[in-house]
């Protein structure tokens, strides 16, 4: 009786430990795109030229963050996608940061340098940061282990119960 109780405490704390961990957020860091490009006065780069299009990935819960540093002069920058309403024909001269969450499918961005009279050095970064839990499989076998452990106990006790 001793081992059988001592068999499912164990498989129970086991499977209960396994699905708690499994539970725990963790988050990454994805660099999507890092790129620089020297853009002429008159000329509009984007949406679809090199580095300036992402789709995000499918893991989780992710936010965009961005960031556009310009050398020379300001040019104007949209993103296009979901959950970007307010980002349209922005200003930006020096360093500008920007945040898209929650990101969810395709973004595109565009540089528009048609008013400036100078070049412009454009620095792109896009980052993407999700959060998922550690494995929905983790949860399962830690479900699983937790419910054999319990049928070992109620086993026992109904063996045990029975002899008596």
């Amino acid at each position: 009786m001793r081992r059988g109780i001592s068999v499912g405490l164990a498989v129970i704390l086991v499977g209960l430990t396994l699905s708690i961990a499994a539970s725990i957020p963790t988050t990454r860091t994805y660099d999507a795109i890092n790129i620089s490009f020297i853009l002429n006065p008159g000329e509009i780069y984007g949406p679809y030229d090199n580095g300036t299009y992402y789709h995000t990935m499918i893991f989780g819960k992710s936010v965009l963050k961005g960031e556009v540093a310009v050398e020379g002069s300001g040019i104007y920058m949209t993103a296009r996608g979901y959950n970007v309403q307010d980002f349209s024909d922005v200003y930006v001269q020096g360093q500008h940061s920007f945040t898209i969450a929650p990101a969810h499918d395709q973004y595109t961005f565009t540089f528009d340098n048609t008013e400036g009279t100078i070049k412009s050095l454009v620095k792109f970064t896009l980052r993407e940061v999700w959060t998922a839990s550690f494995s929905p499989f983790g949860k399962l076998l830690g479900f699983l282990l937790a419910s054999f452990g319990s049928l070992v106990l109620m086993l026992t006790y109904f063996r045990f119960k029975r002899t008596e």
